[in-house]
C-alpha cells in the first residue's frame, strides 16, 4: 500500500452538472471581501498588472510564506462543493497555491485546491473543486506562495461557484450489508472529503456496515509536535484529533458505523521527528528505551482521545503493526522513508522485529473492550512475503497478543492470480485467527475489460463466501473509482455512484439470507389492508433499514428507544443497528 494522501477531492461525476450564480472578482474598482493574510501583509489595487481589464489585487508584505490574500463570504457555505477559479502573476519564477482554510470544532484544515508553477511575467490560473465539510466553520480560500515567504504577486478575475449535487437513488441498488448480513461485514474507506458530499453519504449508508478512515488515524494526521516539545518530556507524544478526523468520527458515531483503526505503527506516514531527542526536526535519534515510552504514550493516548471524544463510537478493529515486511519477507532496511522510500525508522532502532512485538504488548493493555487488533500488510500473497507474515501472525496469535491477520488485497486483473491469492488466504485461515480483507481493490491491467475484472471479482466473493467462517470483513479501498488512490486503473466496483459490471457479477442470484437473526410475525394491518406497523424497541439512540427479497432498501431512518414504522407487502427484512454497533436482522412474515 502506498501513501493515500487526499486531504482535498477534485470531482469530475455526473452527479454534479449544474451551477448556481457564484462570486465574481475583477477588482477593477474595489477590493471588497479581499485582505491580508498574516499580520503585515497587505493588499491593495494596482495598475502595474492586470489579467483583463486595468487593475489587480496586490498582495505585498509578506514575511512568512503562509501569508497572502483571503477571501471572506457568506456565499461559501459549508457542505457544499465549489468550483474555485483565480488567475495570478509574480516578476519572478514561483509556486502559487489556491487553498480553503476552514475549522471543524476548533480544529483547523487547510486543504489545498490547486498548487502551480507560476513563470515570471506570465499569468497562470490556478482552478479546482473543493468539497466543505458539513460542520465546518470560518471558511476562507486563499492564495499564497508556499516556498517564498517574502515575495509579492498580483491576483485577477477570481471566481467562486457552487455545484450542485443532483441526488442519486440508491433505493434501486441492492445493498452490500444487506445481501452479506450472513457472511461477512462490507466496508469502505473514506476520508473527510469523499464523505462530504450527500451521494457518498447516503451511498455508506446504504451499502456499508464498516468504515476505515483513509488518512484520519494514521501518525501524521494525530500527532502534534509541538505539543510534544513543549509537554511531551521527551516520552510522551502529544495528539490532536485534526478536523477531518473528527468529520470522520462524527459521521461513524451518528451513523451507527463500527470503523476499523488504521494504523499504529508505520513506516511511512509517521514523521521522522516522532523518532527524535525532544521531537525536534534535526534532533538525533532516540534509544529503543526512550521509543518503547514513546510508543506506549502514543497508543495510549490516541485510544484514550479517541474513545472520550466519541463514547458512542464502535472501534470493533485495529491495525496495530502495518507493513513491516519486503516482498523478499525480509524486515525493511534502516532509514527515513522521507529521504529514501520503503525504509523505516523502527528498523534504524530495534534492528529486528522486536518492535512489532512490543505494539501488540502495548496495544494489548489499552485496547477497547471488544476490539480486535490486527497485522496488515500488502502483496501478501506472494510466496516469501506470505510465508514470512504466516509466521509472525502465528506467533503473535498463540501468544495471544494479536486476533489476527489483514490482508489488503490491492490487486490487478493480471498479478495475482486468484489461484495463488487463495493459496495465501487458506494459508492464514489454517492459523486460526481472524482474517479481515482490508483494501480491496483489483486495477484494470493489459487493456482489461470490465467483465474480465467483474469475474475476477466474482472468484474473490466466491473464496470469501467460502472461508466466512475466517473471515469477518471485507473492505474496499474507497467507493468510487474517480476518487480511488489507484483511479487510472478504475479498481473499485462503482463509477460516479453506479454499480460497474464487478458490482452486478458479485450479488447476481443473491437473495436476502432467510437465516437472519430473529423473526418477527405481524399480525394486523395498521392503517390500511396493504400497510402494516412494526415496532421496533432498542435502548437508546438506533437507525435502521427495511429491505426487499433482492436486497432493496425501502425505507430507513432512526430512532430512540422505540420507533414504529408502516411497511409494505414488499418488507421481508429489517435490520436495526444500536448506538453501540450492535446490529440485529429481523426476517418479516406476513399474515
Amino acid at each position: 500500500m502506498k501513501q493515500k494522501f487526499l486531504s482535498f477531492i477534485i470531482l469530475s461525476f455526473c452527479g454534479w452538472n449544474s451551477f448556481s450564480a457564484g462570486l465574481s472578482y475583477d477588482f477593477e474598482s474595489s477590493d471588497s471581501d479581499w485582505s491580508g493574510r498574516g499580520e503585515g501583509t497587505t493588499v491593495e489595487l494596482s495598475s502595474d498588472q492586470h489579467h483583463n481589464g486595468e487593475k489587480s489585487l496586490y498582495v505585498s508584505n509578506r514575511t512568512q510564506s503562509w501569508h497572502g490574500a483571503a477571501l471572506q463570504n457568506s456565499y461559501i457555505e459549508a457542505g457544499k462543493t465549489y468550483i474555485i477559479s483565480a488567475y495570478v502573476f509574480s516578476k519572478q519564477n514561483t509556486k502559487l497555491n489556491l487553498s480553503v482554510q476552514y475549522s471543524v470544532d476548533d480544529s483547523d484544515s487547510y486543504p489545498c485546491v490547486k498548487e502551480s508553477d507560476v513563470y515570471a511575467y506570465s499569468w497562470t490560473q490556478l482552478s479546482g473543486e473543493i468539497v466543505i465539510p458539513e460542520d465546518a466553520e470560518n471558511i476562507q480560500p486563499y492564495i499564497q506562495a508556499p516556498n517564498d515567504a517574502e515575495l509579492s504577486f498580483y491576483i485577477d478575475d477570481v471566481t467562486c461557484k457552487e455545484k450542485e449535487e443532483i441526488l442519486v437513488d440508491f433505493s434501486q441498488q441492492k445493498s452490500l450489508k444487506a445481501l452479506f448480513t450472513d457472511y461477512f461485514l462490507v466496508g469502505t474507506a473514506v476520508t473527510a472529503s469523499e464523505i462530504s458530499p450527500k451521494n457518498a453519504k447516503n451511498m455508506v449508508l446504504h451499502h456499508f456496515n464498516s468504515i476505515t478512515p483513509g488518512n484520519e488515524l494514521k501518525p501524521d494526521c494525530l500527532l502534534d509536535q509541538g505539543a510534544s516539545i513543549s509537554e511531551g518530556n521527551n516520552v510522551n507524544p502529544q495528539v490532536k484529533l485534526a478536523a477531518t478526523t473528527k468529520t470522520v468520527l462524527k459521521f461513524c458515531s451518528e451513523n451507527n458505523l463500527p470503523i476499523r483503526g488504521h494504523v499504529f505503527i508505520w513506516h511511512s506516514q509517521t514523521p521522522d521527528w516522532f523518532f527524535n531527542e525532544n521531537f525536534e526536526t534535526n534532533g538525533k535519534t532516540v534509544t529503543a528505551d526512550v521509543i518503547e515510552q514513546r510508543m506506549e504514550n502514543y497508543i495510549k493516548n490516541v485510544i484514550s482521545l479517541v474513545t472520550t471524544s466519541y463514547p458512542n463510537l464502535k472501534i470493533y478493529a485495529w491495525d496495530i503493526v502495518n507493513e513491516a515486511f519486503t516482498d523478499k519477507g525480509t524486515m525493511r532496511e534502516k532509514g527515513s522513508n522521507y529521504v529514501d522510500e520503503g525504509k523505516s525508522r523502527w528498523m534504524e532502532i530495534y534492528n529486528d522485529n522486536s518492535f512489532i512485538y512490543k505494539a501488540f504488548e502495548i496495544a494489548r493493555k489499552y485496547i477497547p473492550t471488544n476490539c480486535k487488533i490486527y497485522y496488515n500488510d500488502y502483496n501478501e500473497y506472494v510466496d516469501a512475503k506470505r510465508d514470512a507474515i504466516y509466521a509472525l501472525v502465528k506467533d503473535l496469535f498463540n501468544k495471544g497478543l494479536c486476533n489476527g491477520i489483514g490482508m489488503q488485497s490491492h490487486l490487478s486483473t493480471s498479478f495475482p492470480s486468484v489461484s495463488l491469492y487463495k493459496t495465501a488466504l487458506e494459508k492464514y485461515c489454517t492459523i486460526g485467527c481472524d482474517v479481515q480483507i482490508t483494501e480491496l481493490d483489483i486495477t484494470l491491467a493489459d487493456g482489461a475489460s470490465f467483465d474480465t475484472q467483474a469475474n475476477m471479482y466474482k472468484e474473490l466473493f466466491d473464496l470469501y463466501k467460502a472461508n466466512k467462517d475466517h473471515i469477518s470483513s471485507v473492505t474496499f479501498w474507497g467507493i468510487n473509482d474517480e476518487i480511488s488512490w489507484r483511479k487510472n486503473g478504475k479498481p473499485l466496483i462503482f463509477s460516479n455512484y453506479e454499480p460497474k459490471p464487478a458490482y452486478n457479477k458479485i450479488t447476481e442470484n443473491m437473495e436476502l439470507p432467510t437465516d437472519v437473526n430473529e423473526t418477527v410475525t405481524l399480525t394486523a394491518p395498521y392503517i390500511t389492508a396493504d400497510h402494516q406497523q412494526v415496532t421496533i424497541h432498542c435502548q437508546g439512540n438506533f437507525t435502521y433499514s427495511a429491505y426487499s427479497l433482492n436486497g432493496k432498501v425501502l425505507t430507513s431512518g432512526n430512532g430512540t428507544d422505540e420507533k414504529s414504522i408502516r411497511l409494505t407487502e414488499e418488507i421481508q427484512l429489517i435490520t436495526i443497528t444500536s448506538a453501540t454497533g450492535e446490529t440485529k436482522s429481523f426476517k418479516i412474515v406476513n399474515k
